[in-house]
């Protein structure tokens, strides 16, 4: 049960429990593009519940008004993935904008491994 979708600004993988996002170099998460990946969410999982992992590779900005728009209901967690200290920074100011589980790791692996802890 994996899929993923390649689109100019990001790729989307979607696994049973988890769906991770790798943004592009260079591009931008908008209430445009955060419009598109919750669309392809929703049609993935449906009503099942869902993880949702940024695995921030590149830097690419992001517009904070997406925590404001459409949240599905079923996206019962979010971690962030970087190893760029940065990133640590850009995640504090995030924290406080979502209100189900949300944490920051610094390997795919380790947020993978917590995704688990919601489905045992």
């Amino acid at each position: 049960m994996i899929k993923e979708i390649q689109l100019p600004y990001c790729d989307l993988i979607f696994k049973e429990t988890h769906a991770i996002l790798v943004m592009h170099e260079g591009s931008a998460i908008t209430m445009q593009t955060a419009e598109e990946i919750t669309a392809f969410l929703a049609e993935y999982y449906g009503g099942n519940q869902f993880v949702f992992i940024t695995h921030r590779k590149f830097p690419h900005d992001i517009d904070l008004n997406v925590y404001k728009g459409k949240i599905l209901k079923n996206m019962i967690g979010f971690a962030i993935v970087s190893d760029n200290p940065e990133e640590v920074k850009r995640a504090l100011q995030e924290q406080p904008l979502w209100n189900e589980a949300f944490t920051f790791f610094k390997e795919l692996k380790e947020a993978e491994n917590w995704v688990r802890s919601f489905f045992d």
